[in-house]
Formats: structure tokens, C-alpha cells, sequence
């Protein structure tokens, strides 16, 4: 088996933007799936909450898309890259497992709207600035591994990202961790 490096926020639901908690603490489906495969589970920073706090309003990537976050998201990328060659270099799977639809911790998806800001109630429907991509921290994580010559696997979470069942989560995340 190896390594989950988790998403801040799928092991501690508080630490979500407003009311973007889906339950009172771990969101325990994906670390149940985790934990049944015998893989091991490493919670990441934050990178939103460090930086923003919790009193902090939707955003997509081009509003946290600024030199001081991505330093932000760079300084904490460093120390879970090295966190991470550790276990690779104990001959260890590695898996970064996001929540996607998310501005920084997007695997898969991500969200973007350069002409959306201010406050999230002026916004159009939810949903619609969903594209394909990673988030500034994943990037910033993949960037650190690439120069440290680590691979890691990719999942992302997708209970906000319409149009998923949590049996098509599972099976993704299955195919994943069987690919390591």
C-alpha cells in the first residue's frame, strides 16, 4: 500500500469555507476507503484557511491567483513535498488525494471565472465556473514533487461537483490507488 496525503478539509469538515461542511468532522467515506485498503493517511495543510481564516467567502482561483498566495502555497508545498520524500524514498505509493472543484486543492477540476468578484450572493448559479485543472496549491505541490523527481497519484473528492454518486467516487478512487 503507501501514503494518502489528504486535504485539510476532508478530515476536519470545519475548516470549510461558510457552510460548505458536509458533516460535523472527518468526511468519513473517503477515509474509510482509505483506511480499508490499508493505506496510510497524512492530512495536509489548509492552504485557504492559513491564509484567509475561517471567516472567509467563496472564491475562484483567478481571486486567490496573487504573488503573495502563491508564496503562501509554494512555502507549504515545500514541506509536504518533503514530508512526502520521505516515504518515497522508503519505496512507498504516494497518493494526493484534493477536493476538486476547489480553487486550491482542485486534482481534476477546478474553479474559474476571471469576471466574477466581490461577494459570492452577486455571483450566477453555483457551479458554473467549474473547468478542468488543478488549484494553486496542487500546482504549487506537483511543481516541488516534478523538482524533487517524486511521482504521486491524483484523486479529488467531488461531493460538491454536480453530477457524481458517491459509488462513482468510490470506484474513481478505487482505480486510483490501484494504479499506484
Amino acid at each position: 500500500m503507501g501514503v494518502a496525503f489528504v486535504a485539510h478539509c476532508l478530515l476536519n469538515q470545519n475548516s470549510k469555507v461558510g457552510d460548505g461542511a458536509h458533516c460535523a468532522g472527518v468526511h468519513s467515506p473517503v477515509i474509510d476507503a482509505l483506511r480499508a485498503k490499508g493505506w496510510r493517511i497524512e492530512q495536509m495543510p489548509c492552504p485557504e484557511l492559513a491564509f484567509t481564516g475561517l471567516n472567509r467567502f467563496w472564491a475562484v482561483k483567478e481571486q486567490l491567483d496573487t504573488p503573495a498566495y502563491r508564496q503562501h502555497c509554494r512555502r507549504l508545498a515545500a514541506v509536504v513535498a518533503e514530508m512526502m520524500s520521505v516515504h518515497a524514498g522508503q519505496g512507498e505509493d504516494i497518493v494526493i488525494v484534493g477536493v476538486d472543484g476547489s480553487p486550491s486543492m482542485g486534482v481534476h477540476v477546478t474553479s474559474s471565472d476571471p469576471t466574477l468578484g466581490g461577494m459570492p450572493d452577486n455571483w450566477p448559479e453555483r457551479y458554473t465556473e467549474l473547468v478542468s485543472g488543478e488549484g494553486i496549491f496542487v500546482e504549487e505541490l506537483r511543481r516541488e514533487l516534478a523538482g524533487r523527481g517524486i511521482t504521486a497519484g491524483g484523486w479529488g473528492e467531488r461531493h460538491d461537483v454536480p453530477g457524481n454518486t458517491r459509488q462513482q467516487e468510490m470506484d474513481r478512487l478505487d482505480a486510483t490507488l490501484e494504479g499506484q
